[in-house]
This record gives C-alpha cells, sequence and structure tokens, in this order.
C-alpha cells in the first residue's frame, strides 16, 4: 500500500499527521531530557586534621574531599573545584586541592571526568594562621567554637552520557561541623545553589546565604 501524495491528502488528514509529528518530536525531547536529569552526587569531609609541617610553628589544615558519582550511566565532569575553611563567620582561607584522583579527558574543555558509579577522593590543605578570634575563641573568650570549622567547596560541573551534554552546572555546598583535632564521623555537605537533587538529600541544613556561625 503506498502512501498518496500530499496533494491528493485532505485537511483533516493533514492536521492527523501534523500531530502525530509534533508527538514524535515531543517523545523524543521527554527522552532526551529526563536522560539528561542530572544525578545525585554526594560530597563529604573526612580524615580531617591539623599538621605540624617543616618550618616551626608551621601547621597545616588536611582533610580528605570524596565525591560520589551515584549514577550508572552519567560522567560527571568538572571544569572548576575550589575549596575554602571557614574559622569563623568573617574569616576563612583558600584551600588547595589535588585533582590527581579524577581523569584527564583527551579534550581538555571538559575538565575532570568522574566515571559513573565512583567515589573519587581528592586531598585538600590550608596553611593555618593564629589569628586574633580563633586565639579568643579557642580560650572561650570569642565568637565561634575553633576547632569545628565549614568546609565550603564550589564546583563548576557538567554531566555527559555518550555524545550528549547537559550545560553547565555552578555548585556551591557547606561542610559543617568539621572538626580538625577530633574528627569522629564523615561531614556531609549540604547545598546552598545550584541543581536541585545533585547533593545528599539525607543530612541536610536548611539552606543559607553564606557560612553558618560557629
Amino acid at each position: 500500500m503506498s502512501i498518496p501524495p500530499l496533494k491528493g491528502w485532505s485537511s483533516k488528514l493533514l492536521v492527523v499527521a501534523a500531530m502525530i509529528g509534533t508527538l514524535v518530536v515531543v517523545a523524543i525531547a521527554a527522552v532526551i531530557i529526563v536522560g539528561l536529569t542530572p544525578p545525585l552526587v554526594f560530597f563529604s569531609i573526612q580524615d580531617a586534621s591539623l599538621q605540624g609541617g617543616q618550618l616551626k610553628q608551621q601547621k597545616f589544615y588536611n582533610f580528605t574531599l570524596y565525591a560520589n558519582n551515584t549514577s550508572r550511566r552519567m560522567e560527571v565532569h568538572y571544569t572548576n573545584l575550589n575549596t575554602e575553611i571557614w574559622i569563623a563567620p568573617s574569616e576563612w582561607y583558600p584551600a588547595e586541592v589535588s585533582m590527581s584522583g579524577f581523569e584527564q579527558p583527551p579534550v581538555s574543555i571538559n575538565g575532570y571526568k568522574q566515571p559513573p558509579d565512583n567515589v573519587t577522593k581528592v586531598a585538600g590543605w590550608a596553611e593555618f594562621y593564629q589569628t586574633t578570634s580563633l586565639t579568643a575563641a579557642a580560650q572561650g573568650g570569642g565568637a565561634g567554637n575553633w576547632p569545628n570549622c565549614t568546609v565550603v567547596v564550589m564546583a563548576k560541573v557538567l554531566f555527559k552520557v555518550g555524545l550528549a551534554r547537559t550545560r553547565p552546572y555552578h555548585i556551591r555546598v557547606f561542610c559543617f561541623p568539621v572538626n580538625f583535632l577530633n574528627t569522629t564521623r564523615p561531614i556531609q555537605a549540604y547545598q546552598v545553589d545550584g541543581p536541585a537533587g545533585l547533593l545528599d538529600q539525607q543530612d541536610r541544613y536548611p539552606f543559607l546565604a553564606r557560612p553558618p556561625p560557629l
């Protein structure tokens, strides 16, 4: 049975064909959107410590950042990953992180790659400085309760499956409280901004615009 030429189609048949074509396009778009929905990504801090350096009275904050990609299909590509250690509501240190735990894809624009269903850990550190407010807090005379600190994780990521990729997402999360002298359990991160559903849905704190008061 051959399809009649368009000239022989009635207006009703043309409308039905257009509707079917529209439904097919919508169905394909829905499959693509669902397939590219960002997966859950868990962040946590472990192994927090304060250790001496090579120089006299030199100390460093050390921690391990765990990034857990829970998707079974999608890769996570980190084009930027920064951390900060907040010791008080207005005092913080920029912390370095080693990206050696991630894979380096052939195309540098994709950043560092994390495979599906993968937990990657990276080392982080920052030099310790004895500030006035930190001394007061340690002696019980100032705001805050150091050595409990807040580790802020800021990342720019995109997600890939095959040749398809999502738009870039900016994520900023807080890990609190991180005790650098006596850490007894992993510290989960909670989301402040970025796409919904990227962070651990358990152990979540209220959204804040800045690190919580210590």
